[in-house]
């Protein structure tokens, strides 16, 4: 009965009027209050009353824990002083450093950079799986005009808007972006024929088209370019990730930086000295 009376005061108290100055109080342990505003907003996939109450409770007994800790402890034993102490100043320092990081670290990175770093890092970047650039639709075989998607498939400049255009009104998927490199497994999710990954380079040419069929489906597949695993990654495949390994570094630098001007500048202020 407690439980639910505690909830029934909850949802009254938040059907008040929010432009109300006083805090809406829903539970009590001793002297400490939890706040209506202290509740976490509840998720959508669950029971808005049994997160509440679980909420509550949760809070109650950790508070009374805290209470009973006290309590039976004569003094806070000064190790766990010690933890709370390095607590607070990592999480300040830590604070610190990323203001610093967000006013001062330049994030802008030419592309002649990040061609040096895969040049003199090129070993890193192996390739793990096949990469293809494709140009793919997947079409029901009873779909209308089928002889011309066949005809000119795979769409050139001349004539692609038209084929793009009959892929939105009848393909069930399609792709034409041949500026992304996709894995060999995400190509072979989308046929019906289990390929090995040992035999792709025997069903997928470059230029070529393949042509895989079901009882269903046509599904249509134009090479543009691939690189086999082992190789090194395209350029283009790990631009992203030298991106982040730059500003990664920049960061590290940076704070480097920062730690041992602020070391200098305290010795020669008379703030800091080792003692021999």
């Amino acid at each position: 009965m407690a439980k639910h009376y505690i909830i029934t005061i909850f949802v009254i108290l938040l059907s008040c009027n929010e432009s109300r100055i006083e805090r809406n109080k829903i539970a009590r342990v001793h002297d400490k209050f939890l706040y209506s505003d202290q509740i976490s907003q509840v998720p959508e996939n669950q029971d808005s009353f049994t997160f509440i109450n679980n909420y509550i409770n949760n809070w109650a007994k950790n508070e009374l824990l805290i209470s009973k800790a006290k309590f039976n402890i004569d003094k806070t034993p000064s190790h766990i002083d010690s933890l709370v102490e390095r607590y607070k100043s990592s999480l300040l320092t830590h604070h610190y450093k990323q203001l610093l990081i967000q006013s001062q670290l330049n994030r802008n990175i030419e592309d002649s950079i990040i061609e040096i770093y895969y040049a003199n890092n090129i070993e890193n970047f192996t390739l793990k799986e096949n990469l293809f650039k494709i140009k793919y639709v997947k079409i029901k075989k009873i779909a209308p005009k089928l002889e011309f998607l066949e005809v000119n498939f795979p769409p050139d400049s001349l004539n692609f808007k038209k084929v793009e255009d009959y892929c939105l009104q009848f393909s069930e998927k399609f792709f034409f972006n041949n500026l992304d490199w996709i894995s060999s497994e995400d190509i072979l999710s989308e046929l019906p024929l289990q390929i090995k990954d040992s035999d792709i380079d025997k069903n997928f040419k470059k230029g070529e088209t393949v042509i895989v069929e079901d009882s269903l489906y046509n599904y249509y597949l134009y090479v543009d370019d691939y690189v086999t695993m082992g190789s090194p990654s395209p350029l283009d495949y790990v631009s992203l990730l030298i991106k982040k390994i730059i500003i990664n570094k920049r960061k590290k630098d940076l704070i480097n930086d920062i730690e041992f001007n602020l070391l200098q500048k305290a010795m020669i202020n008379n703030n800091f000295e080792i003692y021999e």
